[in-house]
């Protein structure tokens, strides 16, 4: 494997032309947020202490002066075994989500801070990822990790079917911390893909990699975006408080990109709430994404497997106190369940079965009051359904 590996790398002193811009094609801006315009508007949304582990130092993602910071305290958690404070996604000026769709080549540039605190560790420890909404192994990262005994800032991509990871770059990184930096990752968004790695100290380049031929894309359905912060194993010893800061964010396009998703339109009927409207709350990873067969073209992920991760649907109108029928539509994988809480109160289990390929629906009642009600679904020990509405009637 490694042998292969290092066959496929190509270091390069410069950004020389592809292909692609010799038959004309450009790169474009598409992004270059400014923090005091756009805040965490930014990006998509902030995963900042998302299991509320440590309310009292919020926030742990701000913006500071011409950038962006990223604190982390020891005691801060996302789940039992690590800690997250990041942003995920990019917006637009207009509010849009920018999507990096399949076979579309994208280049990402900033600058960042890592101060001598943020030390590599023995487990996982990443400054940047590459994700996709409905798979959890990343596509790619930047890492900090103990090689041989020496702190390191590596580049890495994984591979599915093995959800393993595979380093081809890395720099000494006690070399950059300490001081602002320059990074670029350029990514093709595709099954035959490539990433490369710059990372540059003022005018001198420190490391230029790139490798070929590898799968960057792993969903027909849902896209790739990026992910700034800390996100990092506690499995490591002498991790300390510490901080990362982020500036002069860019992201630009090579050549045609693909025209954005078009959304069917949601269920109009009398009694239906789709589950990603608004004042719906999207607890801890929870979170609407595109589906090509719910109503709406979206459906809410990762509801469930621990206390954090749940979602409510609110806004549910009953004119009288009285039972009602609730249906509940969602993509079903197996047999699953929700937990569901009506007003706070004590929940119902409501078992599910089905295929990835169809909706499924079950319906049960539940006790609403007159006036406004909302519905609460979670599972404290596994994934349940993926959420598409929810019909009262």
């Amino acid at each position: 494997m490694m042998k292969r590996i290092a066959a496929a790398l190509v270091l390069l002193a410069a950004f020389t032309p592809s292909a692609a811009q010799a038959a004309g094609e450009r790169w474009e801006l598409r992004w270059n947020p400014s923090p005091w315009r756009d805040g965490l508007n930014a990006f998509e949304a902030p995963e900042d202490d998302r299991r509320g582990s440590h309310a009292e130092a919020a926030p742990h993602v701000s913006t500071e002066g011409n950038g962006w910071r990223f604190d982390m305290h020891t005691i801060d958690r996302d789940g039992s075994d690590r800690q997250r404070n990041e942003v995920r996604g990019m917006r637009d000026g207009r509010g849009r989500a920018l999507e990096m769709r399949k076979d579309e080549t994208w280049r990402i540039s900033w600058q960042m801070y890592i101060p001598g605190t943020l030390d590599a560790t023995s487990s996982f420890s990443h400054i940047w990822q590459l994700k996709t909404s409905d798979i959890g192994t990343p596509v790619a990262q930047l890492s900090l990790p103990i090689k041989d005994g020496v702190q390191k800032i590596e580049a890495r991509y994984w591979t599915l079917p093995d959800n393993a990871t595979h380093g081809f770059a890395s720099y000494d990184l006690e070399k950059i911390q300490d001081r602002w930096v320059t990074t670029t990752v350029e990514i093709k968004s595709s099954d035959r893909g490539y990433m490369r790695w710059v990372l540059k100290d003022g005018h001198r380049t420190l490391v230029d990699q790139r490798i070929d031929d590898i799968d960057l894309y792993w969903t027909e359905e849902q896209y790739n975006r990026p992910k700034w912060g800390i996100y990092r194993s506690i499995r490591s010893a002498g991790l300390q408080e510490t901080h990362m800061l982020v500036r002069d964010l860019k992201a630009w396009t090579l050549g045609p990109v693909n025209p954005p998703v078009r959304l069917p339109p949601p269920d109009t009927a009398a009694g239906a709430y789709e589950a990603e409207r608004k004042g719906t709350i999207f607890e801890g990873a929870a979170e609407p994404v595109y589906c090509r067969i719910c109503s709406g073209g979206l459906k809410t992920i990762l509801i469930g497997g621990n206390t954090y991760d749940y979602t409510v649907v609110k806004g549910i109108l009953s004119e009288t106190a009285a039972t009602r029928q609730l249906t509940i539509h969602a993509v079903v994988n197996g047999t699953q369940a929700y937990r569901i809480s009506v007003n706070g109160a004590d929940s119902i289990e409501v078992p599910m079965t089905g295929t990835p390929d169809r909706i499924t629906t079950v319906t049960v009642p539940v006790p609403l009051i007159a006036g406004v009600n909302q519905i609460r679904f979670f599972n404290l020990t596994a994934r349940t359904p993926e959420l598409d509405k929810i019909v009262i009637s």
